[in-house]
């Protein structure tokens, strides 16, 4: 039985021989290529086989299955962890994102959540605009925070404290602002074979403030006074001079400040940044690296 479509012209979308549509109540042929039953295989068959020639120690790795061996010269990637300041390996599946609180305080909040809530605030801030900081925060928090944490003074203080700060000022006048800016620094510096080493890490804030002038600051969210401070600060000398290099070495352009700024208490260290420290920062990678 054939029908054929009818047009009025107006649209008429078919080919030539387009418009039939043929319908047959016969099955229409498959052709395929004889199968000969002798050679037909029985893939249950073919494991069992295998599993009982493994256990017997007959079977064969085939080359192309075998261990990859290790090459020592294959890039090998590092990185630093935000919570404690040291160099590990890096691993799939790692969060090296921000994790600066104190693990041996006992917050009223969850500390990783905490320290990675207050990053996030201070990465979206338009510091010359700040807004609405306790509407950004309760925004930002069921990223970070569990749901049953609802008290959120904690983080809103610590921002609005830093905010107050000189160091927001010259944020909000800044020429130029980096926020979770990530790098990646072939190891050793300064050579044309890296080894395959890679350090990789994010800086918090690379700002260029009104003079032109590089400034490096990284958050903290660690309990600190004035009194601790300089020893609460010292496990991140490597993390913050590796962080200094890696700027010097992208900008062509050394940062004239390198500042801790601890949250909580409102307070900054610095670190120094100059020939002294560039050979520091070598000596403390090399002596850290596998």
């Amino acid at each position: 039985m054939a029908v054929r479509g009818q047009s009025d012209g107006a649209n008429d979308f078919s080919a030539p021989s387009a418009g039939v549509v043929r319908v047959t109540v016969d099955k229409p042929p498959i052709h395929t290529k004889s199968v000969d039953p002798r050679r037909r295989r029985d893939l249950l068959k073919i494991v069992e086989k295998a599993r009982q020639m493994a256990d017997d120690g007959a079977g064969r790795w085939p080359r192309y299955l075998a261990p990859v061996p290790i090459d020592d010269a294959a890039r090998r990637q590092y990185s630093f962890s935000r919570l404690t300041g040291k160099l590990h390996a890096e691993t799939p599946g790692l969060d090296v994102g921000p994790l600066d609180a104190d693990p041996l305080s006992e917050p009223s909040l969850d500390a990783r959540g905490l320290g990675t809530l207050v990053h996030a605030v201070l990465a979206e801030i338009d510091f010359s605009r700040p807004g609405d900081v306790t509407a950004m925060v309760e925004r930002l928090a069921p990223r970070h925070l569990p749901k049953a944490e609802q008290r959120l003074d904690e983080p809103v203080e610590m921002v609005q404290r830093f905010l107050a700060s000189p160091r927001a000022g010259q944020l909000g006048a800044a020429q130029e602002v980096h926020a979770e800016l990530e790098f990646l620094l072939a190891w050793p510096p300064g050579g044309e074979q890296s080894e395959g080493r890679y350090l990789q890490g994010f800086i918090d804030c690379l700002y260029r403030d009104d003079t032109g002038q590089w400034r490096l600051i990284d958050y903290k969210t660690n309990r600190a006074t004035e009194d601790t401070l300089a020893s609460v600060a010292a496990p991140y000398e490597m993390q913050m001079l590796v962080y200094a290099l890696a700027a010097e070495t992208i900008l062509k352009s050394p940062p004239v400040e390198l500042v801790l700024c601890y949250l909580r208490p409102g307070l900054e260290y610095h670190f120094n940044w100059d020939a002294t420290a560039r050979r520091r920062v070598v000596e403390l990678i090399d002596e850290a690296l596998p």
